[in-house]
């Protein structure tokens, strides 16, 4: 931008009003501001803090978003009631990547979404391409984010997310036992129980579909279910001590947000 201003000179010498004085004419003034950085491509979303208007298109999410001023990185967040899965957009200018600094810190937060995380569940029947990369593939929990990046100033951060049913039960069922396991155990001592309670969720919901809220998570913590079995081992085969983690965990799952359908994909870009 070129900014003009007037500034006061005398005219030339011998020249002068009625009075004999110096007649003072104003002339322009150019002051060229510093050249402006050119703009590059953000490399994290750490720097992403300039919000954007939510996404919530959906009952059940709510997505906190944010941009860089090069438009090239996107900062999703989930602050809604239930988990989504979040994946690059359609035309893949947009790659994934995690973001820590935006996310819980706790050991049971981190553990829970590991246990998610590594399910194995597949992707298709949630109406996602099957060609999409696992790696592209982010489970979004509540308060969780992930960092969209286009590496590419010529091109605008976009993302897709669905709410998912699957991710949602199966966050809340870890993390219910994860507040309860880790002040006795180790984060690596309790993984593979998490992982055994949340493919027994998988289970659960494939053979009880008319199950959304608490029953859902009675039947999966039952004295025979193989959920049980695990956290049970894990404390000495104590009956007592499992019956009690077992009730704490369903009083913590009472509050969760009742599980919804799985919904279809929806856009988030950074405009």
């Amino acid at each position: 931008m070129v900014v003009v201003t007037a500034v006061a000179c005398s005219s030339a010498e011998g020249a002068g009003d009625g009075d004999g004085g110096t007649t003072v004419v104003p002339t322009p003034s150019i002051v060229i501001p510093k050249t402006q950085p050119a703009l590059k491509p953000a490399t994290d979303c750490s720097k992403s803090t300039e919000p954007l208007q939510p996404e919530s298109d959906v009952d059940g999410v709510q997505l906190d978003i944010s941009t860089d001023p090069s438009l090239t990185s996107l900062l999703v967040k989930n602050t809604g009631s239930l988990s989504v899965l979040v994946t690059p957009d359609s035309g893949f200018t947009t790659r994934l990547v995690a973001a820590p600094y935006a996310s819980p810190k706790d050991e049971a937060s981190k553990a829970a979404l590991a246990a998610t995380a590594g399910t194995g569940s597949t992707d298709v029947d949630r109406g996602l391409p099957a060609y999409l990369p696992k790696s592209q593939v982010f489970v979004v929990p509540p308060q969780w984010a992930v960092c969209g990046l286009t590496d590419d100033v010529r091109r605008t951060a976009a993302v897709r997310y669905l709410r998912d049913k699957r991710s949602s039960a199966e966050y809340f069922v870890a993390k219910g036992l994860a507040d309860q396991l880790l002040p006795q155990f180790d984060a690596k001592t309790v993984s593979p129980t998490l992982q055994r309670c949340t493919k027994a969720t998988l289970e659960m919901l494939k053979v009880r579909k008319d199950l959304l809220g608490v029953e859902l998570y009675a039947e999966i913590l039952d004295a025979k279910s193989t959920c049980r079995a695990g956290y049970k081992a894990l404390l000495g085969n104590d009956e007592r001590a499992a019956q009690r983690t077992g009730t704490a965990v369903l009083n913590l799952l009472e509050r969760t947000a009742r599980l919804l359908e799985t919904s279809k994909l929806y856009e988030a870009l950074a405009q």
